[in-house]
């Protein structure tokens, strides 16, 4: 495959970068990329194959503007047996929001529409969306209901809905926060946007997609669920389940849209990575990277997770459908990103592609810290260690959480047995109907890896810690 060119190096760098403060740490430099390199990154994608947490696994690396590593194990299909290889087709969840979010500021590089107009101007049937704006939705800080639990919206996501509908269900309820003021990963932001590029543009979505940033990078094996063309060799989705793995529930592609409807593939996604600036200007990448100013919360921008690793700026997005999981990183100022797709899913057991991620990029930028410079992870770690030696600061706890955690049921887990904490993985963060943040981590001991729940109140208070194997 044609590789291509090092912008990636080069105008990324720019546009993420210039939002790194005086005296920042210096860069720790990626390593030459090399057989053994390949050799190690190998090794932990096929360790995750022979360990049985994922029928396949498909690995991505860009390195100073190249797409140095692509690589599938395992299968794409159980039966029949279909390798998986890095033209695999995935359907990416999350990673959805980067490309919407583009769109949209592509319209706005365009002069079709403004970041800070109203909602309601462009969707006026939807009476929620008066004072929240396009920003709002990016940024997920709408305050907006999340359609599940709608009055008269079904919880099965295998059947076809109109969005119509579910907008009027939605516009029913009550707004969750004043828009702006919380971080709320709700899909219903980024079926919006998606919706408003398709009456800001005229064409839909798909075909906005496909002629602004597909067709433009050469990305032939990405569209959004629905569209016609999938390979018959696309990555079937699993549930591990106890008599093995069984394919997932496929969800109808009326619910994924904007927010997760995404099919792609390592090798394209690896020229989105690296040509994303050939696309948005230097002041759209920063906005696009830059997260509103919402304190002790997840600092995310638009379609991506802006956290600091070793000093230095790391973002990265993640998705989740049934059967499938994706995760996509970027350490701009090392020149480097890692693409990880996977097609398993269960409750535990199976691949996390962010932990995967995060020790691929150890083996590129070797790092002294096992820890992202980020608040809410150095807080979650803490307790963790407050935990182990049972020194607990109760006036960190909500008053009911405090009589839960009794010094007795700390001595029973004895958290101190597990050893030492070798490393904690940011996987996702939402907000509870009570008000509660509940951010999940996956954390690794010598012996065992755990989900961590760290829950936080919207008083600050720690409100929950869970430990689940």
């Amino acid at each position: 495959m044609a590789r291509s060119a090092a912008f990636f190096a080069t105008a990324l760098i720019v546009g993420i970068s210039a939002q790194v403060a005086p005296g920042t740490a210096r860069a720790e430099t990626a390593v030459a990329f090399t057989k053994t390199t390949a050799d190690r990154i190998d090794r932990i994608a096929i360790d995750e194959i022979h360990a049985g947490r994922t029928p396949g696994i498909a690995v991505g690396v860009v390195q100073d503007g190249k797409l140095v590593y692509d690589r599938g194990f395992g299968f794409a299909t159980i039966s029949p047996h279909a390798a998986m290889t890095p033209t695999t087709e995935f359907f990416c969840g999350g990673l959805t929001a980067q490309f919407t979010a583009a769109a949209i500021l592509l319209l706005a590089q365009d002069g079709k529409l403004k970041l800070d107009d109203s909602v309601s101007k462009y969707v006026p049937e939807f009476r929620l969306g008066t004072g929240v704006t396009i920003a709002q939705l990016l940024t997920q800080t709408s305050g907006l209901p999340n359609y599940v639990g709608a009055p008269g919206i079904p919880n099965d996501f295998t059947q076809t809905i109109k969005f119509a509908t579910l907008l009027a269900a939605v516009d029913t309820m009550k707004p969750r926060a004043a828009p702006g003021n919380v971080y709320d990963k709700n899909p219903l932001n980024y079926l919006l946007a998606g919706l408003i590029v398709q009456r800001t543009s005229g064409v839909t979505l798909s075909d906005y997609l496909e002629q602004h940033i597909f067709i433009p990078l050469v990305m032939g094996n990405s569209f959004l669920a629905g569209d016609s063309g999938i390979s018959p060799a696309h990555a079937i989705g699993y549930v591990k389940t106890a008599a093995g793995f069984e394919p997932a529930p496929v969800w109808d592609p009326a619910w994924l849209g904007g927010d997760s409807g995404l099919v792609s593939t390592i090798d394209d996604l690896a020229k989105w990575d690296i040509e994303m600036p050939v696309l948005l200007r230097v002041d759209a990448m920063r906005t696009m990277f830059t997260p509103p100013t919402i304190q002790g919360q997840t600092r995310y921008g638009m379609g991506w997770v802006v956290d600091r690793r070793g000093g230095q700026e790391f973002v990265w997005s993640n998705g989740t459908l049934p059967g499938y999981r994706a995760f996509n990183a970027l350490l701009p100022n090392q020149h480097v990103g890692v693409i990880v797709l996977s097609n398993a899913d269960a409750a535990r057991g199976v691949t996390v592609p962010e932990a995967v991620g995060a020790r691929i990029l150890d083996v590129l930028v070797p790092r002294k810290s096992a820890e992202l410079d980020n608040p809410v992870v150095a807080r979650a770690k803490e307790w963790l260690a407050r935990l182990a030696s049972r020194r607990l600061d109760r006036s960190e706890l909500t008053p009911g959480f405090s009589a839960y955690l009794t010094d007795d049921l700390v001595a029973h887990e004895n958290i101190a047995a597990l050893g030492r904490l070798q490393a904690m993985v940011p996987i996702s963060s939402t907000v509870e109907p009570n008000g509660d943040t509940v951010y999940e981590f996956l954390v690794r001991f010598p012996r065992a890896q755990y989900r961590y729940r760290f829950e936080v109140a919207p008083n600050g208070k720690i409100d929950g810690l869970t430990l689940v194997s």
